[in-house]
């Protein structure tokens, strides 16, 4: 678990569980704050407990995928809301729980801490927080998943990515949803102001997870090459091809 300031009131911490290293963040306000995902087990966000201390904040899930939600028990009291996109509350109902029933079936030891947290605040495009001082844009950005989410916080040049962004290369679950996928990270790339940008999963340097995902998805599509890492690990050697046979095929994995 590793907990750093990367410029000041913004903080992010990785942790690692079931071999996934995913990252969370918290964006200090003047008056409120945001925690961005919530890890995969409460004791995993438990470092972003004293840092928030009795500051009123949100929670906002960039997407429903396990490794991104499953943290939020471990939060303090004092939440203004949680937040989603539309389609992030209905997977509440659907497949989140049955991963967490097969995960703990598996393996109650590890995810016993476990206890679901739905959002409660809805959007279906676009949501802007003032948390004073400070604004944090929540856009709907599918790709990933439908329910993927960005965030822009524009004072500060920076974008939370989720999932929508990823280094080595991303996980590709929806052939139909690459082009717009693909659209609206290349319009993000245009954002002068856009300084630094910040993937669930990969680099922290600069912008380097936003351009690798667009040239990625750009050679998916069909427009450019795209060299592979000489040193991939099996993961992302395994998406790679996961990826060309979902593209290839047209097919939808997962929603």
């Amino acid at each position: 678990m590793r907990l750093q300031e990367i410029i000041p009131n913004l903080w992010i911490i990785d942790a690692t569980s079931a071999h996934v290293q995913t990252r969370a963040a918290l964006v200090m306000g003047e008056q409120r704050a945001v925690v961005w995902d919530s890890l995969t087990r409460p004791e995993d966000i438990a470092p972003l407990v004293e840092l928030i201390g009795d500051k009123p904040y949100f929670l906002v899930y960039s997407h429903a995928d396990w490794d991104h939600i499953w943290g939020s028990a471990g939060l303090p009291d004092g939440r203004l809301g949680v937040i989603g996109h539309s389609d992030c509350l209905r997977r509440f109902s659907d497949d989140v729980p049955r991963t967490l029933q097969r995960m703990q079936q598996a393996d109650l030891g590890e995810w016993l801490s476990v206890r679901l947290v739905a959002p409660n605040i809805t959007f279906p495009w676009r949501l802007s927080l003032d948390l004073g001082g400070v604004t944090l844009d929540l856009h709907h950005l599918p790709g990933h998943t439908a329910d993927c989410i960005i965030g822009w916080i524009p004072e500060w040049g920076v974008l939370l990515g989720g999932d929508a962004i990823e280094t080595p290369l991303p996980v590709v679950n929806n052939a139909r949803l690459l082009g717009g996928w693909l659209a609206a990270l290349e319009s993000l790339q245009g954002l002068d102001r856009l300084t630094r940008a910040i993937p669930s999963h990969g680099s922290l340097a600069g912008r380097e997870s936003l351009d690798g995902t667009v040239a990625y998805l750009r050679a998916l599509a069909g427009d450019q090459q795209f060299n592979l890492p000489d040193k991939l690990d099996d993961f992302y050697r395994e998406t790679h091809q996961k990826n060309l046979i979902v593209v290839d095929g047209g097919l939808v994995l997962h929603e």
